[in-house]
């Protein structure tokens, strides 16, 4: 069970990873806790992943219009 949910977290991670960097994420563009770049994200999931995993799912539709992803 811990060995499904470490691959859980950890292929989770590189999505946000990559996903970030496809949808042109950097650091600056939204305030607060939210103001980190693609490896930020990355870090944040993957040690805090119940909290940065949601998140970053919750950020994405507002990090897609500021660049213009939609």
């Amino acid at each position: 069970m811990e060995a499904l949910f470490s691959t859980v977290v950890i292929a989770t991670s590189v999505w946000v990873l990559i996903d970030a960097r496809t949808i042109g994420v950097e650091k600056g563009q939204l305030s607060g806790l939210a103001d980190i770049g693609p490896w930020g994200w990355f870090f944040v999931c993957l040690f805090l992943w119940i909290v940065g995993f949601p998140y970053y799912l919750a950020k994405r539709p507002e990090l897609k219009r500021i660049n213009g992803k939609d």
